[in-house]
């Protein structure tokens, strides 16, 4: 098997989309944002990539963005233009900080393939430099228009494999690793240690197992509305299957009724929130456990404790009797979380799926109301 960054990204994403990409290899559409990262990387490229400890001058560098800037992508001219203006200012930002401390990289777009766990790793890291006074850093350049948080950056996927590579061909371990946010301008720097390396092994080798054994769910994650396999995704296809004429009209009357339902609960259910609020305080107010309707019912107002057990204390009380092992469950929903995370390998998923009571899936529904989502 051959992954790559991208393809363990994009399938810990969503295990369809993988599938779909990468499996069934259909095709997927451009953007300008892509285009746009593509150029300046080229244009990166060819600026660092010297015979001679010297920057090129700021015209040749615009030179340069003439060569390598690509079209495709672009809705119209206007676009294109906007997008291209914008290049020049981050690439003479690039130019105004970089030119005078420029060196000769170590290694610049080096393509790379290493084993891990059986499977053949590739990629290509834009940047390795050497620091002065000893060690390297890997660089990597993004086209984020914001930076991510720091806990996001000591955990990037990308980064782990980059500092693996350099440890697995050449024997080092870069001291920095960087990603230079070219539109802010920022450089975001972290490291990795022998632990971030098998815990790297461990999720290359899960993903791997995963797409071994056909394992490919489809998952809501906040890329969806720029997903290109909307068409063939099970979370999606049938809205598609709608417009281009309805399949079943009886059936979408009932799911039409069931949202329409749906929307009532909630409304009766905020209600409640807001009369149950109203009430409370009003008892809290004249000191009352109880009030009446006009028909003669009434509403109780009962206290409820909630407590939690000091594990410790409830451990030392009932171990030397015996009993603490009738006390231990398992959270049904955490352990529901777990196997759906898509991060244990598939005999683990198997297992803890026939290690439960039930035999059979049972299906909640659930109603996804992008106007609610709105308030």
């Amino acid at each position: 098997m051959r992954l790559s960054y991208s393809a363990i990204s994009t399938y810990e994403t969503c295990p369809a989309k993988y599938k779909f990409q990468y499996e069934d290899r259909l095709p997927t559409g451009g953007s300008p944002a892509l285009t746009f990262g593509d150029s300046l990387h080229r244009v990166l490229h060819r600026f660092h990539d010297r015979p001679v400890p010297v920057a090129p001058t700021l015209p040749e560098m615009h030179e340069m963005l003439e060569g390598e800037w690509r079209t495709d992508g672009y809705r119209d001219d206007g676009e294109e233009r906007l997008y291209r203006d914008h290049a020049w200012q981050v690439l003479s930002e690039y130019h105004r900080v970089n030119a005078e401390s420029f060196r000769i990289p170590a290694a610049l777009e080096f393509r790379f393939t290493v084993e891990v766990e059986g499977v053949a790793m590739n990629g290509v890291i834009d940047r390795m430099d050497r620091i002065p006074g000893g060690g390297y850093e890997i660089i990597d350049y993004k086209t984020n228009r914001r930076l991510p948080p720091k806990a996001v950056v000591d955990r990037d996927l990308q980064l782990s494999i980059y500092f693996l590579a350099a440890k697995e061909i050449w024997g080092i371990e870069p001291e920095r690793l960087t990603l230079y946010f070219l539109l802010p301008g920022e450089r975001m720097t972290t490291f990795r240690t022998s632990a971030d390396v098998d815990d790297l092994r461990r999720r290359i080798a899960t993903v791997a197992e995963r797409i071994e054994a056909g394992k490919f769910e489809p998952r809501q994650n906040p890329l969806c509305d720029w997903c290109d396999f909307q068409r063939q995704c099970p979370l999606y296809r049938h809205k598609f299957e709608k417009e281009e004429g309805d399949p079943a009209p009886r059936m979408s009357e009932t799911v039409d009724e069931w949202i329409a339902l749906k929307r009532e609960d909630w409304e009766r259910y905020r209600r409640l929130e807001d009369l149950k609020a109203l009430i409370n305080a009003f008892c809290e107010e004249h000191g009352y456990r109880r009030l009446f309707g006009t028909d003669g019912s009434a509403i109780d107002r009962r206290p409820q404790h909630v407590t939690a057990p000091d594990i410790e204390r409830v451990r030392q009380i009932l171990e030397p009797l015996g009993l603490w092992e009738q006390v231990l469950t398992v959270d049904p929903k955490k352990l529901s979380d777990l196997i759906e995370s898509r991060r244990l390998p598939p005999h683990v998923e198997d297992a803890l799926l026939a290690s439960r009571e039930e035999v059979r899936t049972q299906y909640a529904l659930y109603l996804k109301d992008p106007a609610r989502s709105r308030r």
